[in-house]
Formats: structure tokens, sequence, C-alpha cells
């Protein structure tokens, strides 16, 4: 039985189970180490130590969890995050319970450190990555949901912790709250649990790989920076008051639990509809900005409240979104891994920052040390924005595979230059207008050598795509390899290459296929029958050639090709037959490349596109019958004519509208022409069928980006940007359902499309009146219009 048909699917309620799961051990492991700041007071003067050593008790901790997270994420990513958190469980009640009964000063820190450093490493990175792998839609705000119970943990237990310790002493309170805590973690581990699409096992990349990776490395200092600051407030505040002779700091530190608490459920949801990166930098800014007003309030309590507000929320973003910022810049692929290595951040500056601070107290007083602190965590936000605007390379290898992006600078020049095959014009560029360089070719290699499937004997999958660039020294050569042989006007190339670096030189569409690629590998893991998996494309690296290349060199013999185009016609299906003929006549000992039929009318990739519209509709709010456009990139007349592009486009908007519910009107419409303005192109345009919409009293359109596979680079500027403007100069509200991306309705099809390849399926269902799409292209079909 499959997971959908168990009830386990992405974003479902056993999701949210999960969620709240993480959220109860993420509640009891934080609630004791966010209580530090209030038995600070105690151990110090019973241990008769000064503020920057007995700062070390939260100090050491705080590193050791943070740097355990890089193992335990990925225990939890190979074992599962239940048996890890019941380890939590056990060190965190014994740690506890040892440092109670302690008579030095040197043993209440070991166990206390190796109690809670080991229990939060336990509870935090396995729960929130695993949190991560259940959701696609509302992953962000689930994330939240995993992280709130830090800030709750953090309110209630520093409130606990001063009452406990006012009835019983540190010594009492700490084997309460031993055994609390530890009933609390082992009911969380009742829910915890894998999702159902795991990806493949990641290789977690080495520190040296990591560091050489600008993005990743511009986002670990700015954490590291970050972090050095944020927990000052959380130990030192109630000692700040102490010093002024004024009650209530225990409160300010639950204050700033609960705003913390506030900030991720906030911060978390508004993740899913703004800017992930903008999000998290507006976190860090205000974060800094905060300790003018502690530097201000002086004894004054309600500003004192008002900074543990300000403050709380922005640290409550900070962490609620840190893991969808990561799951976003890095895949999913082993995101345990990935996180816990970037958290090792954290865990310096959580080492570094308290005992300084303390250190700077004692020699300089509070006021110096807000400043400084204040300087430090602003100094972070450049870095922080750097990195967003790096250039994507991914972290996470699977198998034995090398990371895409990443060529193989050990291999022998011969090779390198025998794999860059040097290809016919028109043909698949294995160098094209871009600069030569080692291959980089994404591929999951989860599969025995000798693993096949089926009647075909498929060995592998390969994923070809249209490609597109990393970084904007990649944008201008990559637009020059999709015109080239093309009548494309060079301002139109000017136009677009500004586009693209609007969005910093990056399409999406790379790490999209990159999920995409996981998705299916994990699907085909699941049915018990792992198969290579590789990547490839026709305008950019890794280039098709490049990875039937490798493909050669591990000894595939026969692959299932999944093409990233729904729907047929010279460009999305008779090309990438010929690119295909192409590769296997010039790279030698290629394998077989058998292409899975055409998909835009099979019932998962329609199904798909129902619920993307029934999310979009529920998100929204909107009716049933509201107006809808389904939208497709147009083709040059004459290309259309020569095949039957219109009707597969208007065949399964009609099967979509069916499933998904419609009943108004809705209609097929096109995008991102690129030809001269006198070659006809298919019409209407969508820009201009929503003025005319506008202009006959139409309030509110619903966009379906039918014909195509992911959000890429043409969804977001032809649709979010082009497309929206149009519709608010009409008076049209507009909203767009998302592509397929990796729905699971969509993964399981096209691994249904790789068995039927493979001879494992006689059945080939479909949905519409056409009936399903040949295999290959039939004489005279999706012929090209080339210039006389």
């Amino acid at each position: 039985m499959s997971p959908a048909e168990n009830g386990q699917r992405l974003d479902s309620a056993a999701g949210w189970a999960v969620a709240l799961s993480a959220s109860l051990a993420t509640f009891a492991v934080f609630a004791v180490a966010y209580s530090f700041g209030v038995v600070l007071a105690s151990i110090r003067d019973e241990f008769g130590i000064g503020t920057g050593l007995a700062s070390l008790l939260f100090a050491i901790p705080t590193f050791l969890y943070f740097v355990l997270g890089v193992f335990t994420g990925r225990l939890g990513d190979r074992y599962g995050p239940r048996r890890v958190l019941l380890a939590g469980a056990v060190a965190l009640g014994a740690g506890l319970w040892a440092t109670s009964l302690a008579q030095s000063l040197w043993l209440a820190m070991t166990t206390y450190v190796l109690g809670v450093g080991i229990s939060v490493a336990c509870a935090y990175v396995p729960m929130v990555s695993v949190v991560g792998g259940w959701f696609e839609r509302h992953r962000t705000a689930a994330l939240g949901v995993a992280v709130a119970g830090i800030g709750l943990g953090h309110f209630a237990g520093a409130w606990a912790a001063e009452w406990l310790i006012e009835l019983y002493g540190w010594r009492d309170t700490y084997q309460v709250l031993a055994v609390v805590s530890t009933g609390l973690l082992m009911l969380a581990a009742i829910a915890a649990r894998r999702p159902p699409y795991v990806p493949p096992q990641s290789e977690m990349p080495s520190l040296r790989r990591l560091m050489h990776n600008r993005r990743y490395t511009l986002l670990y200092f700015s954490m590291m920076l970050l972090s050095a600051s944020l927990f000052i407030p959380i130990i030192y505040i109630k000692d700040y008051l102490d010093d002024l002779g004024k009650p209530g700091g225990q409160w300010l530190i639950s204050i700033i639990g609960l705003a913390s608490l506030l900030g991720r459920l906030a911060l978390g949801a508004l993740g899913t509809v703004l800017p992930l990166m903008r999000l998290y930098q507006l976190s860090f800014t205000i974060m800094g900005l905060s300790y003018l007003i502690w530097f201000f309030a002086g004894d004054n309590y309600p500003v004192l409240v008002i900074y543990a507000l300000v403050m709380g929320c922005s640290y409550g973003g900070f962490i609620a979104l840190s893991p969808a910022v990561a799951a976003e810049l890095f895949g999913l692929a082993g995101l345990g891994g990935v996180l816990g290595a970037l958290y090792t951040a954290a865990g310096i500056g959580g080492l570094a920052g308290p005992p300084l601070a303390g250190l700077l107290i004692d020699g300089a007083g509070y006021r110096v040390t807000i400043v400084t602190a204040m300087i430090v965590a602003l100094t972070s936000v450049p870095l922080l924005v750097a990195s967003g605007r790096a250039r994507v390379i991914p972290l996470a290898t699977v198998g034995d595979g090398e990371a895409a992006g990443r060529g193989t600078k050990s291999a022998p020049r011969e090779q390198v230059a025998s794999a860059l095959v040097a290809q016919p014009d028109g043909a698949i560029p294995a160098a094209g207008y871009g600069r030569r360089r080692t291959i980089a070719v994404q591929s999951f290699r989860a599969a025995p050598a000798q693993t096949a499937l089926g009647p075909m004997s498929i060995d592998s999958v390969l994923l070809l795509s249209f490609g597109g660039p990393e970084g904007p020294d990649d944008v201008m050569p990559f637009l020059q390899n999709v015109a080239a042989g093309r009548d494309i006007p060079p301002e139109r190339l000017t136009r677009v290459e500004a586009q693209y670096l609007r969005h910093g030189g990056v399409s999406p569409i790379n790490e999209q296929n990159r999920a995409l690629l996981a998705a299916v590998s994990s699907e085909l893991a699941r049915r018990r029958t792992p198969l290579a998996c590789y990547w490839g494309n026709r305008n950019w690296h890794p280039y098709l050639g490049d990875t039937v290349g490798q493909m050669a060199a591990e000894d595939r013999r026969h692959a299932a090709v999944i093409v990233t185009s729904a729907f047929s016609s010279y460009s999305g299906c008779r090309q990438y037959h010929e690119d295909l003929a192409q590769a296997a006549s010039t790279v030698p000992r290629a394998p077989q490349l058998s292409r899975v039929r055409v998909y835009g009318n099979h019932p998962g990739f329609a199904g798909a596109v129902a619920e993307r519209v029934r999310e979009a509709l529920d998100g929204a709010r909107l009716r049933r019958d509201v107006h809808t456009l389904f939208t497709a990139h147009s083709l040059p007349s004459r290309m259309a004519a020569s095949c039957d592009y219109e009707a597969q486009l208007s065949d399964t908007a009609q099967a979509v509208a069916d499933m998904a519910g419609l009943t108004g009107e809705f209609e097929v419409v096109y995008q991102s022409r690129s030809g001269p303005p006198q070659v006809p192109w298919l019409v209407p345009d969508v820009n201009d069928r929503l003025a005319q919409l506008g202009s006959m009293g139409c309030r509110t359109v619903l966009v379906v980006p039918l014909g195509f596979v992911s959000d890429h680079m043409e969804v977001l500027v032809d649709l979010d940007t082009a497309a929206r403007a149009a519709a608010a100069r009409a008076g049209i509200t507009m909203v767009r359902a998302r592509a397929v991306g990796t729905h699971p309705l969509f993964v399981e099809a096209l691994v249904d499309l790789v068995e039927e390849t493979a001879g494992l399926r006689s059945a080939r269902p479909a949905v519409g009146r056409l009936g399903p799409r040949p295999d290959a292209c039939t004489p005279g079909c999706c012929e090209v219009e080339r210039p006389v």
C-alpha cells in the first residue's frame, strides 16, 4: 500500500502530528536549557564563581548541542527520529539528576553539559529536519509549529524554574525538571516518524567542501555572529535588573520566550507567501537594532518589556526560518546533515558570546556590553544579504555521487576532455557559448550496478530538461545557447538577461529539477525498485552529452528518459528526441535512451494540477465559478500547425477543470513568446486576455500554469510579475496556482511511466478524449519551423 493510500501524504494530518511532536520535544529540552538565566545566580553563589565562568554552564552545552547536531541530524536521516529522541530523553534525565547531586563545580558542569547538550542535539535537528520532509505546501508554517516549542519552553521554563527554586532550591528543581522533561520527550517519541517520501540517503558534505561553497560560508558566518549576541539577554537580563536593584528579571526572560513563540508562528506563516530570504534578513536586522532599546531603557521596566518583545519576535523569526531557508537554498536531500553542519555556527557563537560578554560585564559594565552585542549582531546582516546573492551550488550528494555543480577535479585531463564531446552546430551543446568547464552531473546512484527493471531491462532513469544559469556570469552564455539558430532579436536577449539578473542570475529550474530527481529516486526506492537516476540539460550544465558520458562510464545499458515537458511540440518533444539520438550517436558506449511517453494527459499529472487548483482556491477562498486561465508557452503559429499542441492543452484543461470541480468559465491562453513581432504566434496572450476580461467587468481570475512542470523563471517573470501587473491595471485580483513541482501524484505518475517503459505495465491510462500519447513522434509530426 502506498503512503497516499495509507493517508500518509505530504501536508496531511499525519504530518501535523509529527510537527506537534517536534514542538513537544523542543519544548521539553529548551525549557531546561533556557531556564539557566534564572538558575545562574544560585549556582554562582553556591560555588563562589564570577559571572563569566558561571555562564560557561550555558555556553558549553549550547556549543555541544549545535555541534552534535551534525551527527544527530545524520543519525535521524539514517535511523529515523524516534530512536534518536529516546536517546536524548535518557541523556537529559540522567544528566540533570546527576547535576543535582554534584558537590563540585566541575562535576556539576560535566553532567549538566553532557545531559543538556546531548538531549537538545537529539531533539532539535533530527525532529526539525523530519518535519520538513512531511510538508510541501505548508513546510514553512509546519517548521514554525515545530520550533514553537522552543518559545513555549523558554517562557514556561524560566517561570517554572523561578517558582521551584523559591520553594525547593536549585538542586531539587533540577530533579523535578529531570523527571518531567524525560517524560515529555518519551511522549513526543510516540508520534516521531519518518516522512512518507524520504529523499535518498545523503552523504554529508565534508567541511572542506562546505567552506568552499560561498553561499554556505557567508550564511555560516552570519549565523555565528548573530548567535554570539542573541544569547546575551537570555542569560544576563535578570542579572542586569538585579544589579539595578529591580525585580522582575525572570519575567523578561519569559516575555522573550513568549514573543519568540509569536515570532516563530507569525513569520513561519508569512514565509509561505513572502520571500523567505527577505523575512530572514529582516529578522537579523531587527534583532540587532533592538539592542538600542535595551541601551536607552536603563531601569525603565515598561521599556525593557518592549525590548523583550521586539528581541523575542525577531529571535523567533531567526529560529523558525532557518530550517526553511536551508531547505530552499540547499534542497531536502540530507537536510538533517546539512542543518546540523550549519548549526555549528550557532554553537560557536553561543560558546564565545556569553562568556566574553560576562567578562566584559565584570570589567566594563552592562552599557559597553550592550553596544558591543549590537555591533556584532548588525555585522551579520551584510553577510546574510551577500549569501542570498551568491551562486547556488548544492551541498548534499547521494550514494557515491558528486554534487551537482562540482567538477571531477581529480579526473585526468584526458578523461575530462573525452567526456566533453564536441557537438555539431544545432546539436546538443557540450560547451556551447559557456565557458568550458569540468563535468557537473547530478546523479543519485542508490542502486547496485546490475539492477535492472522489467523485460526491457531498464537500469537507470535520466531526467532531461531545458537548463538554466546558476550565477550572473552564466546568464548571457546560457541565453546565447538557447537562441542559437533562432531569429531572436538581440534586444530581447538583453531584456531577458536583465530579468535573470534581478533574480540574482540564478534560474530556479535547477533546484527544482534536483528536487524532482530526488523525489523520483525516493519513489523508486519505496517501491523496492531502486535505479540510478541522472540529470542532463539541453542548454546548460550539466549538458546531456556530459551526463550520457557519465552513464556510459558507469556501464548503464538502458535508461528511461523523463523530459520536463508535459505536452508535445517540436521544442517540447521532437527536439528532445533529436537531442537523445545525437547523444546516443556521439558518446561511445552510450546506453539505450527510451523516453517515457508525453504525460500531459496522464491522470497523475492532471490530478496533480487539479490539486494545485484546489489548493489555490482554498488558500485564496475563491469560489469554484472563478474565471480560470490555463497558461502554456506560446509557439510560432506555423510550428503549432504541425502538431496537436493546442488540442492537447484544451483537452487536459477540460479534464483538470472537471477534476478540480471548476464551474466557471475557463480557457487556454499563452505566454512567453520570444520571436520577431512580424512572426505570428499562438494567441491569446495572457496579458491581453487579462486586459479584455477587466474591460468586461471580471474582477477575479485564477491563473494555472498548465504547460509548466515547475515554477521556473518564465512563471515567475511572465506570470508573477508581468501578468500580475497587467491584472492590476485591469482592476483584477489575480491568484496563481503553483505548478505541479514534486507533487506526490505527479512523482508517482512519473515512476508509473518508468515501469510502463520497462514493460511492467500494459495499461496506458489517460484522461480526456485524445488517449495516451505515442512513445515516439510519428513521421511529419512536430516539425520545426526553420528559416528559409
